[in-house]
């Protein structure tokens, strides 16, 4: 089955999701920001400790789905006698529940500017290897 991906979560997020079964992620890095745009709530996705360069056929990790989603914008000002600075960021919240593990097929798409999407298939404990 495809699945939007969102590679590079730290293996400590992962594990809580695996103890948990629900965990809300705030995801600030460009990549996995735009690959949320693409997606809803109910929909699944994929998750991975490993980068997007970096993820082959056999790449392990866990098929969530998108319980809630939310588009937020972080401000900072900063300022003094001599200047004044205003910067603005903008995150997702996201809330997921796990599904599966999964393990990549092969990567159906890796264009720049969209999301990368994997072709995975779940891993039930039977077919471990």
């Amino acid at each position: 089955m495809n699945y939007i991906s969102l590679t590079g979560l730290s293996k400590h997020v992962l594990k809580e999701l695996s103890a948990a079964r629900v965990r809300t992620v705030e995801i600030r890095s460009p990549n996995n920001f735009f690959a949320l745009l693409a997606a809803q709530p109910g929909d699944r996705i994929f998750l991975t400790d490993s980068s997007a360069p970096d993820i082959v056929p056999g790449t392990v990790g866990l098929i969530a789905v998108i319980r809630a989603l939310q588009t937020i914008t972080h401000r900072t000002v900063q300022s003094s006698q001599d200047y004044y600075e205003e910067r603005e960021a903008q995150a997702a919240r996201v809330q997921l529940q796990l599904m599966a593990v999964g393990r990549v097929r092969r990567i159906t798409n890796f264009e720049p500017g969209t999301p990368l999407t994997l072709d995975v298939d779940e891993v039930r404990y039977c077919d471990a290897r």
